[in-house]
């Protein structure tokens, strides 16, 4: 016959005590799961249009690459975005000869002077050049080097540290008189094409310039004459 334990006043306490401990933690576990579901079923929603396209991705940004540590081999700067070519008159351009042909830089001057440039004097390059052209000009002159450039058949643009807005073109070995000033009938150098370049740009703040010359023309059409850079560089013998 089994023995009846009888169940005293202090035991009672101790499994009220212990039923209301339970209780408290199913309440808490149930709190924190259902917490917990309701945050994944937002997550997986938000994941789900944001798939689909219907919202974009909160901490969506771009990346960039802080200028000092940047690095590209393109020396090319970009022309002004959506700019259209100068008129000829605003280009302030000298004319250099980069070959042993006599004559050459006087020719390519009376040519651009024909077509409404400024054009500031023809002189021989202290140095020789291989190419058709080669236009050199500061960060204040990229528009007037491209509206420049778009008149021959091919031009190398290279920036350099000069102020202002006058442009050095130094004809090279491979110009052709015939041939590489465009027609003035050519589509190219229609004014209301934009100004664009012929292969991958930066803006000319991510471009190494190179050293201005040591003299630089008057500029005719600025107010007050330019001041000469510091740069060195080779000056010019007269043509």
């Amino acid at each position: 016959m089994s023995r009846v334990v009888p169940v005293t006043e202090p035991s009672r306490r101790v499994r009220t005590r212990r039923d209301v401990v339970r209780r408290r933690r199913r309440e808490r576990q149930f709190l924190l799961f259902g917490v917990l579901l309701i945050a994944l079923a937002f997550v997986a929603l938000s994941a789900t249009k944001i798939y689909r396209g219907e919202e974009e991705w909160p901490w969506a940004a771009g990346f960039t690459t802080p200028i000092a540590a940047f690095e590209s081999d393109i020396t090319l700067v970009c022309p002004p975005a959506n700019a259209t070519p100068l008129p000829t008159g605003e280009v302030v351009v000298r004319v250099l000869n980069g070959t042993d042909t006599s004559g050459l830089a006087g020719s390519i001057q009376e040519d651009l002077s024909g077509r409404g440039f400024t054009t500031v004097g023809a002189a021989n390059w202290s140095r020789s050049y291989g190419g058709v052209v080669r236009i050199m000009f500061g960060s204040d002159g990229i528009a007037q080097a491209y509206t420049l450039a778009r008149q021959f058949t091919d031009a190398e643009l290279v920036l350099d540290s000069r102020d202002g807005i006058t442009v050095d073109l130094v004809a090279g070995a491979d110009y052709d008189l015939e041939t590489s000033l465009r027609s003035i009938t050519s589509e190219e150098l229609d004014p209301s094409i934009p100004l664009s370049a012929s292969a991958p740009c930066l803006p000319y703040t991510q471009i190494n310039a190179e050293p201005a010359p040591r003299v630089l023309p008057e500029n005719p059409l600025a107010s007050e004459e330019p001041e000469a850079s510091d740069a060195p560089a080779e000056e010019p013998a007269g043509d």
